[in-house]
């Protein structure tokens, strides 16, 4: 629609430097210089919506809800909600990026009527796992 393309533009610039600032897949540590083995286009990075579904255009411009991954782990890895569910995703950013790492904003983004959604108790327990 015209309203998510013009949303999606108003923020491409700040992605697409989030994405150079970051420069790895922030699961497998790949990169483009760096790449995965398979085809190279799998090492490519893209910004990664935690709160994805109905959710996702809410997220695309909010740094707390971005995730940088290649195109295999943003494909394949995040896919399965079992396995990566929001508060393992939310635990990778508070590891590699606490600076942009705010579960009481990405709580009040999903629903802002269910302040401990997700609790900071569930988001470290996927950080002492790994």
């Amino acid at each position: 629609s015209d309203k998510t393309r013009k949303l999606m533009e108003g923020c491409r610039e700040w992605r697409k430097s989030l994405v150079a600032k970051v420069g790895e897949c922030q699961i497998c540590c790949c990169s483009p210089r760096f790449p995965r083995t398979g085809p190279r286009e799998l090492s490519e990075l893209a910004c990664h919506e935690i709160a994805c579904g109905s959710l996702r255009l809410k997220a695309i411009d909010k740094p707390y809800a971005i995730l940088v991954l290649c195109s295999y782990c943003n494909c394949e890895a995040v896919k399965d909600s079992k396995e990566w569910p929001q508060s393992r995703q939310l635990a990778v950013l508070k590891e590699k990026s606490p600076e942009r790492y705010d579960l009481k904003a990405f709580n009040f983004l999903v629903n802002p009527r269910a302040p401990n959604r997700i609790t900071e108790r569930e988001v470290d327990q996927w950080i002492t796992k790994r």
